[in-house]
C-alpha cells in the first residue's frame, strides 16, 4: 500500500507586537488595521487571503497556508506589510507593529494538528526575536522606521533568501540566530527593515536588566566567521552558509523583553 505523503506547503504566521499592553478599547480597531494592510500587503505579491488552506486566527494574529511556491512572496510581502502599517503609524497616536514568520513543511490539507504551523509559532516567540523587535521599538517609539518584522526558517533562507531570490530581503541584513526551546531547536534568520539586524541583536542581549520586568535567558546570536562551523547540536558544512559558517557559545547573556 502506498504511503501519502503530504505536500510542501508555506506558511506564514503573524501577529501584533505587544498586544498585552494596548488597551481593551484600542484592541479591536487594531487588529481589524492588522488585517486590512496584511490583506493589502498579500495582494501587493499576488496573494488572497481566501485563497490560504488551513487558516487559523490566534487572537492578536494569524496562520496562514499557500502552495510551496508561495514562499517566495511571503517573503517578499515583508516589504509591503513594513511600508503599509509605517505609513498608518504616522496618522495614529498608538503605533500599530506586527512579527512575521515564513517556513515550509509538508501539510495535510485537513484535521487540525499541523507541525509546519507549530513550527512557526515557535519561531514567532522565539525569546531572541522579540528581544531583538523590542530593541526595534525602543529605538523607534512612533513605529514610523520600523513597522513589521520578519522571522524566517532554516528551508526558508537556504531556498529563497540566501540564494539572493528577494531582492529586498538580502542576505547581508539578515542574521541568524538559535532557536532552542524545550521542543524545538534549529537555526532560523530575523530581518529588520531598514535596521543593522546584527547590531540590533547585539544591543537586545546586552540591554542592562530594568527593574519589574520579568527575565528571559537569550541564546547568543551566532557570530559569523571563516574558520569553524557553529558547535552542537547543529552540523553545518563550510560553505553551506556564509552566514552561519561561525562559532557559537551555548551560554547565552540574560536580557529583558517588553
Amino acid at each position: 500500500m502506498a504511503v501519502e505523503v503530504p505536500a510542501t506547503h508555506a506558511v506564514l504566521a503573524v501577529d501584533v507586537v505587544s498586544s498585552t499592553q494596548v488597551a481593551d478599547d484600542q484592541l479591536d480597531n487594531m487588529k481589524t488595521d492588522l488585517d486590512d494592510h496584511l490583506d493589502e500587503a498579500l495582494r501587493a505579491v499576488g496573494l488572497e487571503r481566501e485563497d490560504a488552506v488551513q487558516p487559523r486566527h490566534t487572537g492578536d494574529g494569524v496562520l496562514l497556508a499557500y502552495a510551496e511556491e508561495a514562499a517566495p512572496r511571503l517573503v517578499e510581502m515583508l516589504f509591503h506589510l513594513d511600508h503599509l502599517l509605517r505609513w498608518r503609524n504616522r496618522e495614529h497616536r498608538i503605533p500599530l507593529r506586527a512579527r512575521m514568520a515564513v517556513h515550509c513543511g509538508p501539510m495535510r490539507e485537513e484535521g487540525h494538528y499541523h507541525r509546519p504551523y507549530i513550527v512557526a509559532s515557535r519561531l514567532l516567540e522565539a525569546p531572541v526575536f522579540r528581544a531583538a523587535v523590542a530593541q526595534c521599538m525602543a529605538t523607534d517609539p512612533c513605529g514610523d522606521k520600523v513597522g513589521a518584522t520578519l522571522i524566517i526558517s532554516r528551508w526558508v533562507w537556504q531556498n529563497v533568501v540566501e540564494p539572493f531570490r528577494i531582492m529586498q530581503v538580502p542576505p547581508a541584513r539578515c542574521a541568524p540566530i538559535r532557536i532552542d526551546s524545550a521542543n524545538y531547536q534549529d537555526l532560523a534568520w530575523i530581518h529588520l527593515p531598514g535596521m543593522d539586524a546584527d547590531h540590533i541583536l547585539a544591543q537586545a542581549i546586552a540591554m542592562p536588566q530594568r527593574q519589574g520586568a520579568r527575565p528571559v535567558r537569550l541564546s547568543a546570536p551566532v557570530r559569523r566567521g571563516t574558520e569553524q562551523v557553529i558547535t552542537a547540536p547543529f552540523t553545518v558544512a563550510p560553505g553551506e552558509s556564509a552566514a552561519v559558517n561561525g562559532t557559537e557559545s551555548r551560554e547565552g547573556d540574560r536580557s529583558r523583553v517588553s
